[in-house]
């Protein structure tokens, strides 16, 4: 099993500190297609009718958006009320910041579809 350097290099901390503030508000991670071949980390929390999704395939080249439940389709490219693209730090902390789907301040108007947020068939399968 891999073993986490416990120092690491001082550019990355921002990105691995917003990671684990991630799972700690609750998203739960992918690595994707393996753990043992990472090419792309997916992360997902679903709460208050929305989903809240995460894609990074590097510390610089990060994406998240949150869909509303019921703008879910599975077959095309869902409804974004909110999209961010960057550096995975400043993805995270702004995604982290919205107000919970349906509260005040929350994002209530479609955006657009968001694209490459979604991978099967992307990878092979594991």
């Amino acid at each position: 099993m891999y073993q986490f350097d416990a120092r690491p290099e001082p550019w990355l901390r921002p990105h691995l500190e917003a990671l684990a503030e991630a799972v700690r508000a609750g998203f739960r991670f992918l690595h994707l297609p393996s753990w043992d071949d990472v090419l792309a980390i997916q992360g997902m929390r679903v709460a208050d009718g929305a989903m809240d999704v995460f894609l990074s395939y590097s510390a610089t080249d990060a994406l998240a958006a949150r869909v509303a439940v019921e703008n879910l389709d599975f077959h095309a490219s869902p409804l974004s009320l909110w999209e961010q693209r960057g550096a995975v730090a400043d993805v995270l902390t702004e995604l982290l910041a919205l107000p919970p789907h349906g509260a005040p301040g929350a994002p209530v108007l479609v955006t657009g579809r968001v694209r490459d947020l979604w991978l099967p068939g992307r990878f092979p399968a594991v």
